[in-house]
C-alpha cells in the first residue's frame, strides 16, 4: 500500500502519527540549546611555555626552537606557526580538516615529554590549550571600588571568580588588572653590601625557616603520637623578624634592609551560551549585595544579547515569511481548506527538523534558523503540486478520495525529483573541509531534512486532509454571494488572463524558436560580461556596535605611560561618540600572567591597550559603527607616541569566525631578514596608498632598548664564577625571585626578593651590584663585565620554522577581493625581491580555500543533480533539457550582485549553490505533465502548450511562495540583517529571472529536441 493510499484510507492512524511528531517536536525544542553558530573547533592546538624573565631572543632560541624541533613530526601536522615574546613562548600546531584533536594532543603530550630536559630549569612546564569557538569570551565583566582598590583582586578572585566558576557552563575566566597580593622583600643595596650578604643567601634562610615538617612519631601507651615541626610563617612580622646571617657577631634581621579589574569568561564546549550568560547575571545580582558599598559590577559585553537580539530578528524573519507563504497560497487556491492544508505543512515539516536537531546534537543559532527561512517557502512546494493535482481530478468529476490518491500518485515521482534535486545538491559537502564545511554542514541537514519532512507530509498528510476537506467545485464557489464570491470570481477572472497570455507567448515561442534561444544566449552572455565588475568578500560583517581600539606605544614605554593615552583615548571617544549613541565601555593594558590572551588573539605588554565600547542597536543611531570607528582613528593617529593603531567596528560573528586579526595579511618569508624588513617596509607604504585600507602595520615589532652584560669569561673564572651565578645574581636583583610562600587563611602568596624600586630604577646601579663568589668575596659587576647599549625583539613570528614577518591592514568601505587585487598588482609593478616570498594569510588565504571549496561544491552539485534526474527519468535527455534552467539563475544573481553592489561572499556563494537544485523544480513540474499528456495521446504542440497553461498556476505558487519567504530576509535592517540579507537577495534574484526564462526556454528546447525525434523517425 502506497503512503497517499495508506493516509486517505487510514486516517484515524494517520491523524495520531501527526500528533505524535507534533509532541516530539516540542519536547525537542524546549531541550536544544542557543548558540551564535555551531560549534566551531579548528584543528589547532596550542603549545604554552612561560620562561619568567627571558627576552623574546632567548625564549625563540632555548624553547621555541626546542620545542619545534620535536613536534615537526606529528602526523596530520598542516602547519606550525610560533610566537616567542619575553616570558613566553606560543607554538600552534594546526591539523589538517577531520584530525582527531584527542589523539594529535596526545601524541604533542607525548613529544613534549621529551623536550623538557631540554628546556631551561627555571621554565615552566609547556601547557596545552586547544582553541574553539567555546574558547572566545561570551562575557565580560568590569568590578570596580576606588577605596576597596588595594585588596580588590583578592576580593575579585576568592568572592567573585570562585562564585562564577560554580555557575553550570562557565569555563576558564581571565583577569586584566588589579593589585595582587604578595609578600615583596626589597632590598636596599647599601645595607646588603654592608651586611656582606647575598641575596641568594636570604632566600635560602626564608625557604629553610619556612617549613611544616613532619618529624615522625611516638607510640606509648594506647596512643600514637605525631611529631610536627609547625615553624610556617603565619604573620607578616614573622617574616620581618627572620635572623638572615650576623655581622659582627650580631643578628641581621630581615626588617633591615576609575581603576578597575576585568574579568573575561569563557563557557564550557557545547554548552548553552545564553544559559551560562544569564546563570552568570544572577550569580552577580547576589553577590553584588554581599560586596563594599563602593565595589561596583558592570558588564561591558555579553554575546549572549546579540545572540537573543540576532535569533529574535531571525525568528520575526521567518514568521513573516510564513505569513507571506500563507498568503500566497490563499490568493492562488481562494479556498480557506485548501489554504490550510498548504499551511499546515509549514509547521510539520519545521517540527520534524527540530527533533533531528535535537538528535544529532545540533543548536539553534543562525546558521539553523537561516536554513529554516530558507526552507520555509519550499516545504510547501510539493503540497501545493499535490493538492493542485488532486483538485483538478475532483474539478474533471472524479470522486473525493479516489482522486486524492490517484493525484497524488500522479505526481509523486515530480515531487520526489524536485526534492531529491535540492537534498543532492548538499551531498559533497562531505568533501568539504574546514570553515566552509563547519559552517554550511548544519545548514544542509536542516534543509535536506526540512524538504524531505514535506515530501512526506505531501504524500501523506496533504492528501488525507483533501480526501476529507475538499468538497467545493469552481461552480459552487462561482455561485457564492458576498465577498468570497466576488473574490473568487475577480481572481479567476485575472488569473485566466494570466494562462491566456502565456499560452499565446508559448505558441508564439514554439513558432519562432530560433528568436528565443538567441535571446536567451544573449541574456546569458551579457551575464557573464558583468563578472569581472563584481567584487568579493569573506563572510559578511554585521553592525552589532562594537568597536575596538587597540593601540602599541614605542618599545620600552612604561605601563604608566600607555594608562596615560587610554585616558586621552577615552577622553576622544566622549567627543566622538554622543550620549544616546554610546551604552558601555571598556579599557585594558599590560599582559596576562601566563600568556593566555596571546593565544586569544590579543596583543599584549606594558606598551599595549585595549579600549572597547558598545553602542546602541543600529536602528537607534545615525551613523553605523564604521563611520564612527573612522572618526576615531582620524583623531587618535594624532596622538603623539602611537606608532601602531587598530580602530575596528568588529561583531561576535566576525570575532567567532575569525578571531581578532586583521583581514588583509601579507605573509613575507625569506632566508635574509634584514632584506625581508626593508621588502616589508616598502610594501607597507605601498599599501598605505590603497583605498579602503587602514591601520596598515607591520607585525614585526620595533626592537626595544636593552642594556647587554658582557661577561669576561677569563676573570670571572679565576675568581670562582660563571655565568649562571652571574645572571642568577642580576635576576634576582632587578626581576626577582619566589623565595617561598606565605600561607594566609588558606591562600599561598608568594615572598618576592628583590631590589627596591630606587636602586632598580638606576642605571649607574648595575656595574655596581656586588656579585658574591663561592668563598664569600664581593666583587663588583663592573669589575668582571662590560655594560653594553644594545636593541632586542619584542616579538619574533616563525611560519614552519622559518621567521615569517606580516604586513597586515583592515579594510573601509571596499571589499576584501578588490583590494586583494590592488596588492597583487602594486607587487607585479614593484617586482618581489630574489629570495623573498610573499603569500596572503587571514581573511584572503580562507575566502581562497573557501571559494575553493565552493567550486568544487558547486561543479559536483550541478553534476549530481543531472545524475539523479538521469535515474527518475530513465533517459540522459530530459534531465539535460531540465538543466537548461540552472545557468539563468546564475544570471539573475550576477545582475542583482551588479545593480545591487553585492559582493560574493561564502552566504552568497552558497545561495548560488543552492539555486542549481531550486531552479530545476518549475522545470521538472513542467516537463513531467507534457510527458503525461503526450501519454495520453495529444500531438506534441498541443502537449507543450496544454502542459505549460496547466502548470503555470502550481508554477507561480511554488515560486512566488519561494520568493516571499526570502523577501522579509532581503529587506529586513535590523540587528544582525547584514548576514542574510544578501543570501535573500540571491535567492530571490536567481529564482526570479530562472523562473521567466524556464516558462519559456524549457517548452522551445523539449519541442525542439522532441520535433527533431520525430523527423528522425518519420
Amino acid at each position: 500500500m502506497r503512503l497517499p493510499e495508506f493516509s486517505v484510507k487510514q486516517p484515524v492512524a494517520a491523524l495520531m502519527l501527526f500528533c505524535a511528531i507534533i509532541l516530539l517536536g516540542v519536547v525537542s525544542v524546549t531541550k536544544l540549546n542557543i548558540d551564535l553558530l555551531p560549534d566551531i573547533e579548528p584543528p589547532v592546538v596550542s603549545i604554552l611555555t612561560v620562561w619568567p624573565g627571558a627576552s623574546a631572543s632567548d625564549v625563540e632560541s632555548e624553547v621555541t626552537d626546542v620545542i619545534e624541533n620535536q613536534v615537526n613530526s606529528v602526523n596530520n601536522l598542516d602547519t606550525l606557526t610560533s610566537k616567542s615574546l619575553d616570558n613566553l613562548s606560543v607554538v600552534s600546531c594546526k591539523f589538517n580538516w577531520g584530525t582527531n584533536l584527542n589523539v594529535a594532543t596526545n601524541d604533542i603530550r607525548d613529544k613534549l615529554e621529551l623536550t623538557k630536559r631540554d628546556l631551561p630549569g627555571d621554565a615552566d612546564p609547556p601547557m596545552l590549550f586547544k582553541f574553539s569557538s567555546s574558547t572566545m569570551p561570551i562575557m565580560a565583566v568590569t568590578i570596580t571600588g576606588e577605596k576597596t582598590w588595594p585588596r580588590l583582586y583578592h576580593l575579585v578572585d576568592k568572592k567573585i571568580s570562585d562564585e562564577l566558576k560554580r555557575v553550570p557552563g562557565v569555563g576558564a575566566i581571565v583577569a586584566y588588572g588589579g593589585l595582587r597580593r604578595r609578600i615583596n622583600v626589597y632590598f636596599d643595596v647599601k645595607k646588603l653590601e654592608g651586611f656582606h650578604l647575598s641575596i641568594q643567601q636570604v632566600n635560602q634562610v626564608l625557604a629553610m625557616e619556612n617549613l611544616n615538617i613532619p618529624a615522625g612519631s611516638i607510640k606509648t601507651g594506647y596512643k600514637d603520637y605525631f611529631i610536627r615541626v609547625p615553624a610556617r610563617y603565619k604573620t607578616i612580622e614573622e617574616i620581618q623578624d627572620t635572623t638572615i646571617g650576623y655581622f659582627n657577631q650580631r643578628p641581621v634581621y630581615l626588617r633591615d634592609g576609575k581603576k578597575s579589574i576585568l574579568l573575561l569568561l569563557q563557557k564550557q564546549t557545547g554548552k548553552n551560551t545564553v544559559a551560562v550568560v544569564h546563570g552568570v547575571k544572577e550569580r552577580l545580582t547576589e553577590i553584588q549585595k554581599i560586596l563594599p558599598s563602593d565595589v561596583k559590577i558592570g558588564i561591558p559585553f555579553d554575546t549572549a544579547e546579540y545572540i537573543l537580539l540576532a535569533i529574535k530578528n531571525l525568528r520575526n524573519t521567518l514568521l513573516w515569511g510564513i505569513f507571506f507563504v500563507v498568503l500566497v497560497t490563499i490568493v492562488f487556491l481562494r479556498r480557506f481548506r485548501t489554504a490550510i492544508i498548504i499551511s499546515l505543512t509549514i509547521p510539520f515539516s519545521l517540527i520534524i527538523s527540530f527533533i533531528f536537531l535535537y538528535i544529532f546534537g545540533y543548536t539553534i543559532n543562525i546558521i539553523s534558523l537561516l536554513s529554516l527561512i530558507i526552507a520555509s517557502g519550499m516545504v510547501v512546494d510539493n503540497g501545493i503540486v499535490v493538492l493542485e493535482n488532486i483538485v483538478r481530478h475532483v474539478e474533471h468529476g472524479g470522486r473525493v478520495k479516489p482522486s486524492a490518491i490517484y493525484g497524488a500518485n500522479e505526481m509523486g515521482m515530480a515531487v520526489t525529483a524536485s526534492t531529491m534535486t535540492i537534498v543532492v545538491v548538499f551531498v559533497p559537502l562531505v568533501f568539504v573541509s574546514g570553515f566552509t564545511g563547519i559552517m554550511f554542514k548544519q545548514l544542509s541537514f536542516v534543509v535536506s531534512i526540512t524538504l524531505l519532512a514535506s515530501l512526506f507530509t505531501a504524500l501523506s498528510m496533504t492528501p488525507m486532509l483533501s480526501s476529507q476537506w475538499i468538497t467545493s467545485t469552481p461552480e459552487t464557489l462561482k455561485k457564492r454571494k458576498g465577498f468570497l464570491g466576488k473574490f473568487y470570481s475577480m481572481t479567476e477572472r485575472h488569473l485566466e488572463t494570466v494562462e491566456d497570455g502565456y499560452n499565446r507567448l508559448l505558441g508564439w515561442s514554439l513558432r519562432h524558436r530560433k528568436t528565443v534561444v538567441v535571446l536567451a544566449v544573449v541574456i546569458f552572455a551579457s551575464s557573464l560580461s558583468l563578472i569581472p565588475f563584481l567584487s568579493t568578500a569573506f563572510v559578511p560583517e554585521p553592525d552589532s556596535g562594537d568597536v575596538r581600539i587597540n593601540f602599541r606605544l614605542q618599545e620600552g614605554t612604561r605601563i604608566e605611560e600607555t594608562n596615560r593615552v587610554i585616558e586621552k583615548i577615552i577622553q576622544i571617544m566622549d567627543e566622538v561618540v554622543k550620549p544616546e549613541e554610546y551604552r558601555h565601555s571598556y579599557a585594558f593594558d599590560g599582559a596576562t600572567e601566563e600568556g593566555t590572551g596571546v593565544v586569544l588573539g590579543f596583543d599584549e605588554g606594558p606598551n599595549v591597550g585595549e579600549i572597547g565600547f558598545k553602542l546602541v542597536d543600529m536602528d537607534k543611531r545615525d551613523r553605523s559603527a564604521r563611520e564612527i570607528a573612522n572618526i576615531l582613528r582620524e583623531r587618535i593617529e594624532k596622538i603623539p607616541g602611537i606608532n601602531r593603531l587598530q580602530v575596528t567596528a568588529t561583531s561576535p560573528i566576525k570575532s567567532l569566525m575569525m578571531g581578532a586579526g586583521k583581514p588583509v595579511s601579507a605573509e613575507i618569508q625569506g632566508a635574509d631578514l634584514n632584506a625581508n624588513l626593508a621588502f616589508a617596509q616598502k610594501l607597507e607604504r605601498v599599501m598605505g596608498k590603497i583605498p579602503g585600507l587602514r591601520d596598515v602595520a607591520i607585525s614585526q615589532k620595533d626592537p626595544r632598548p636593552e642594556l647587554w652584560v658582557k661577561v669576561d669569561r677569563a676573570k670571572a673564572s679565576s675568581l670562582g664564577l660563571n655565568i649562571a651565578i652571574i645572571a642568577g645574581t642580576l635576576r634576582n636583583y632587578f626581576y626577582g625571585v619566589e623565595a617561598t610562600q606565605f600561607r594566609d587563611a588558606g591562600d599561598n602568596f608568594d615572598i618576592f626578593t628583590r631590589f627596591r624600586k630606587e636602586d632598580k630604577d638606576r642605571l649607574k646601579t648595575l656595574p655596581e651590584i656586588p656579585i658574591f663568589t663561592p668563598d664569600g668575596r664581593m666583587i663588583r659587576l663592573g669589575n668582571v663585565a662590560q655594560i653594553i647599549n644594545g636593541e632586542g625583539p619584542i616579538e619574533i613570528q616563525r611560519k614552519n620554522r622559518q621567521r615569517i614577518i606580516k604586513v597586515e591592514a583592515d579594510i573601509f568601505e571596499r571589499p576584501l577581493g578588490d583590494v586583494t587585487e590592488d596588492i597583487k598588482n602594486e607587487l607585479k609593478k614593484t617586482g618581489i625581491p630574489e629570495g623573498i616570498s610573499v603569500s596572503f594569510g587571514a581573511d584572503v588565504e580562507e575566502q581562497q580555500k573557501a571559494f575553493r571549496d565552493l567550486t568544487l561544491l558547486l561543479v559536483l552539485g550541478m553534476v549530481l543533480v543531472y545524475m539523479v534526474l538521469a535515474s527518475l527519468y530513465g533517459n540522459l535527455r530530459d534531465p539535460l533539457i531540465i538543466m537548461f534552467s540552472v545557468p539563468f539563475a546564475a544570471s539573475g544573481v550576477f545582475y542583482a550582485f551588479y545593480f545591487g553592489g553585492i559582493s560574493l561572499d561564502i552566504m552568497t556563494f552558497m545561495g548560488i549553490i543552492m539555486l542549481e537544485g531550486i531552479v530545476v523544480k518549475n522545470a521538472i513540474v513542467l516537463l513531467d505533465y507534457t510527458h503525461l499528456l503526450q501519454k495520453r495521446g495529444e500531438p506534441l504542440f498541443e502537449a507543450v502548450t496544454h502542459a505549460g497553461r496547466n502548470r503555470l498556476r502550481p508554477i507561480l505558487m511554488t515560486t512566488l511562495t519561494t520568493i516571499f519567504a526570502m523577501l522579509p530576509m532581503a529587506l529586513t535592517r535590523s540587528v544582525g540583517a547584514e548576514v542574510w540579507n544578501a543570501l535573500g537577495v540571491t535567492i530571490i534574484s536567481g529564482l526570479s529571472v530562472s523562473t521567466l526564462v524556464t516558462l519559456i526556454l524549457i517548452p522551445v528546447v523539449y519541442y525542439m529536441f522532441e520535433k527533431r525525434k520525430e523527423e528522425r523517425v518519420s
